[in-house]
Formats: C-alpha cells, sequence, structure tokens
C-alpha cells in the first residue's frame, strides 16, 4: 500500500471503511433480531481501527428490512412483530446519539440501495458516518414458534423510520391469485423460458444447473459464514432424491435460496474527511467506483419474455460506464443467486460463462452461504471489501435483486483511491422510463380458447406434483396465466412430457383460469 497516495481524496467522497459478518446456528436459543444486529454492528465499529471512539460519531443507523416486516403479505409473525423503529432500537443497544434513521423497503437490491442513498448524503454534505445494518433471526424465531417456546422481542424505542425504495408488492391480485407469490413457485417459470431459448430437456437444463451451482457450493465450503459449508457435486444437487425432493419443475431443493437463516452483517461508511479525523488507517479505505439500481417491468404477467433482463443490462452497462471500466478489469464478482434462472439472467446480460475462471460468487450465494432476506448482498459487498483490502487495486462487482427479477442493483467497488469529485451514483431515471414504457404482450385475466404454453412450472409439496401454474399464449398472441387441474394424471403427465409450446385450451371455472392440455 506504500505506493498508492490518498491525497487526493476529496473530503466529501464517501468510503467503506469497517465490516463484520455474524453467523449464529444456535437455534432456539438462538440471537433475537435487535441481538443478531447488535452484536454484528459491534464487530463492524471495531473492524475501522479508529482511533477516535466510533460510536459518537455516527449521525446515521440504516437497517435493510426484515422479512418477518413485509407489508402486503399474511404471516405467521404478522401479529408478534415488535420492532417498529429498529434503526433507533438498534441506536439505543449500541450507545449511537445517532440522528437519522433509515429502513429499506422490501428486496433483496436494498442493501445498494441503501449504500447509494448513504453515499450521496455523505457527497452532498448531509451526513458524515453511517452504520448499515441487516440480517436476519428467523431460524430462531421459527424455531421457538414450532417449539411453543415465548417469542417476546418486542422494542418500540419510539418514533418511526425514513423508508427508503420502492414499497409496492412484487405481484397483482390476479397473479397471486394463480400462485405467483412464492419465489420458489416464480422463478422456475424463467427457467423453463430459459432453457426453451437454449433448446434443452428438462433433464439437461438440471444438469447444467447443477454443474453452475456446483462452484457455488464449493466456495460456500470454505466460508467461515456460510449456512451449509457443504460441498455439493453437480450430481447431488440436480439429483431428485428425498433429501433433495422437487420443489418447483426443474429445480430441487438444493436450487432454492434457504431463508430461514441466523445470519447477519453490518457496514461502516463515513467521509474521507471523517475518516481522516476519526483515525481509520487508509489500509481499511474501500472506495464504490459507482452504484445504479433499476427496475424491470413491475409485473411478471407483462414482461416482454422470461429469458432476459433489461434493468440488468443498463444497471450493470451505468456501473461499468461510471467506473470507467470493463468487465473484464474485474477481479472478484458476486451475481444474486436466489435461485438459478437469476444467476443465468444475469450472465446472459454481462457476456459471463459458467466457468468464468474468476467465479461468479465470492459467497457461496443464497442456497449455501445462505440467503438471510433482504440483506444477503450485505454480505456479498463485505466479503468483497475484505478481498479488496487483502488486494490492493483490483476491482469486485456484486449484484442485487429483489422479488421476481423485478428490482436490481448493481456497485463496483475498490481499495484503489477515488481521485476527484465523487458523483458516482447512476442518475438512471430516463432508463427507467426506456424500459417501462417498452411494448408490452397484450394481456388477458379472462381468457377462452385454444392456446399454447409460453413457460410453465409444476410446483410440488412433500407429496409429489401439487399445481401446474401456465404462462400462455392464445391464438391472438394474448398472454394469461392459468393452472392446472390437481389430478395425479395431468400433473405427472406435464412433469415427464416437454411441455413448452404444448397445445391446450382455457377456460375459468368460476375462480381461476385453467389449463388443460392437449393429451
Amino acid at each position: 500500500m506504500t505506493d498508492i497516495s490518498y491525497t487526493n481524496v476529496n473530503d466529501n467522497t464517501p468510503v467503506l471503511v469497517g465490516n463484520s459478518q455474524l453467523t449464529d446456528k444456535k437455534g432456539i436459543n438462538g440471537f433475537n433480531y435487535l441481538e443478531i444486529l447488535k452484536e454484528v454492528s459491534k464487530k463492524a465499529i471495531l473492524d475501522c481501527d479508529a482511533s477516535i471512539k466510533l460510536n459518537e460519531h455516527i449521525d446515521t443507523v440504516a437497517v435493510i428490512r426484515f422479512v418477518a416486516d413485509t407489508p402486503h403479505r399474511d404471516s405467521a409473525t404478522s401479529n408478534l412483530w415488535g420492532y417498529p423503529n429498529m434503526p433507533r432500537s438498534l441506536s439505543n443497544a449500541l450507545n449511537i446519539p445517532n440522528q437519522n434513521e433509515i429502513y429499506t423497503t422490501t428486496g433483496g437490491n436494498s442493501p445498494q440501495l441503501m449504500l447509494n442513498e448513504v453515499a450521496n448524503r455523505i457527497k452532498d454534505n448531509q451526513i458524515e458516518c453511517a452504520l448499515l445494518a441487516g440480517g436476519e433471526a428467523l431460524d430462531t424465531f421459527v424455531g421457538r414458534l414450532k417449539e411453543g417456546l415465548e417469542v417476546n422481542w418486542a422494542d418500540d424505542s419510539g418514533g418511526r423510520p425514513e423508508s427508503i425504495g420502492k414499497s409496492l408488492d412484487g405481484t397483482n391480485d390476479h397473479e397471486k391469485l394463480h400462485g405467483l407469490l412464492d419465489p420458489s413457485s416464480v422463478y422456475p417459470l424463467f427457467a423453463n423460458s430459459l432453457r426453451g431459448v437454449n433448446h434443452q430437456t428438462v433433464d439437461e437444463h438440471m444438469q447444467d444447473t447443477g454443474m453452475l451451482f456446483e462452484e457455488f457450493s464449493r466456495v460456500a465450503s470454505n466460508n467461515e459464514f456460510a449456512w451449509f459449508p457443504i460441498h455439493r457435486s453437480a450430481e447431488e444437487i440436480a439429483e431428485v432424491k428425498p433429501e433433495n425432493r422437487m420443489i418447483g419443475l426443474p429445480y430441487t431443493k438444493y436450487m432454492n435460496s434457504i431463508m430461514r437463516v441466523n445470519q447477519s452483517c453490518a457496514i461502516v461508511m463515513m467521509s474521507a474527511k471523517k475518516a481522516r479525523e476519526l483515525g481509520v488507517p487508509e489500509s481499511k479505505w474501500i472506495f464504490m467506483y459507482s452504484g445504479a439500481c433499476l427496475n424491470d417491468i413491475w409485473n411478471v404477467s407483462d414482461r416482454v419474455d422470461y429469458y432476459s433482463s433489461p434493468a440488468i443490462k443498463a444497471c450493470t452497462d451505468s456501473v461499468f460506464d461510471l467506473a470507467n471500466i470493463s468487465i473484464n478489469q474485474v477481479d472478484f464478482i458476486d451475481l444474486y443467486s436466489c435461485f438459478p434462472s437469476a444467476v443465468q439472467i444475469a450472465m446472459k446480460e454481462l457476456s459471463l460463462e459458467a466457468d468464468d475462471p474468476r467465479g461468479l460468487t465470492v459467497t457461496g450465494g443464497l442456497p449455501y452461504f445462505g440467503g438471510p432476506g433482504n440483506a444477503y448482498v450485505m454480505h456479498s459487498i463485505a466479503t468483497l471489501m475484505d478481498k479488496l483490502r487483502a488486494e490492493p487495486g483490483k476491482f469486485g462487482l456484486a449484484t442485487a435483486n429483489g422479488w421476481y427479477i423485478t428490482k436490481h442493483g448493481a456497485g463496483i467497488f475498490s481499495s484503489k483511491p477515488f481521485e476527484g469529485e465523487w458523483n458516482q451514483v447512476a442518475e438512471t431515471s430516463h432508463i427507467q422510463k426506456s424500459i417501462d414504457t417498452a411494448d408490452k404482450p397484450n394481456f388477458t385475466e379472462t381468457p377462452q380458447g385454444d392456446c399454447s404454453i409460453e413457460t410453465y412450472t409444476i410446483t410440488h409439496s412433500r407429496n409429489g406434483p401439487d399445481k401446474g401454474i401456465v404462462i400462455g399464449r392464445l391464438k391472438d398472441g394474448k398472454r394469461f396465466i392459468a393452472n392446472t387441474e390437481r389430478d395425479t394424471s395431468t400433473l405427472e403427465y406435464m412433469c415427464h412430457e416437454e411441455m413448452l409450446n404444448a397445445l391446450g385450451t382455457v377456460s375459468n371455472d368460476g375462480k381461476r383460469n385453467i389449463f388443460k392440455p392437449n393429451l
């Protein structure tokens, strides 16, 4: 680091100076939500190595929204949730006299969105030092509920935090009616569309996915913070068996994100001026060279297709343009990996191959490292920080994804000092308008007649095939959503036969649209 100069780093340049990650596997005796954020935040503050006590200088505390606090959802936790202002609860627990309290909306893009917002406020001299925290204590929470144990975790510290982000639910009522709600039922729709474009059978696609995610599993097996530090082979990931049952065709259990975890992460960000004032060693400094957030067409039923993402393409193009580097100059990559289709679509938009020698994850990904709700990207950024500190001058890319390949974020990071005026959050309103106004397929909620399947999935319970979800087209090109009848013969047929572009009929049973294949 002796040959790197920080002299030309402007005072109002935001720098990431501390981070910590925590994985708590104590089950029903684990941390509650406030405790798991408090513990990891204390460690992140210490990681700054400041020569002056940091707590009293933190003027902003920002927290990623918890899964149990997701609006518009029926949840076993909804009547138990007791943290109406977690930023203030966390501040009180850490003796931080902060002035600004921020809480994000729902979405895995939230960490990048929050980072962009805080960085801009530092750049504009509105704030000087922020603590960003996120995580989940779902494993303990759910475990205690199942055991009939008390969950008295409430802490109403007063007031309400500022909310940032788009709070609109991920699906509309018509989509929900037909099962487009749980991510495990929606992401397989993208998977089958992708394999159609790639001219693959279900088995071929599953084998490719197994090989892709074997590398993610290998990275997780070497990560001390991973929830499942186990190296699973491609065959183990793709093979359907009792311990790896089918969830939503073509995805097995080992291909699904795991949310029931106790994991947390915290990051400290401040101005370069404040870092100098507090004596934070420059060896700790990491710069966000660029950040951007964009949304795809909001509703899944309105997407132009199910194998691409204009927002991922535009979002990543924006961060590379702002950072003035290309994907070839990035040394570390973490693609958001809740489900394989999220990775595969991002690969497509970034022109990355599965065997890229840099790898596509630094953590191990959400099915193996763990998917702590909306906060996973906190961990990918923290992991990048550690790697970039160890190898000065290199660059790292993290992507983020919320809802159903809907809300996106991307950030580029480096220990290389950022010189000159920092203005590195992309202004994307004009791009967003272009995405929102793209031509969409005509959609009908009341389809009738002959049709074909555009994409589909068969969801499974522990007892086998449970429900078919079809996105199809009528003869006139209008798109519709339907379910299949829940008879065993139809579901089994659709599990074992090629159903992309398959013909059938659609009608309404008085409640839902029902697709019947031409058997």
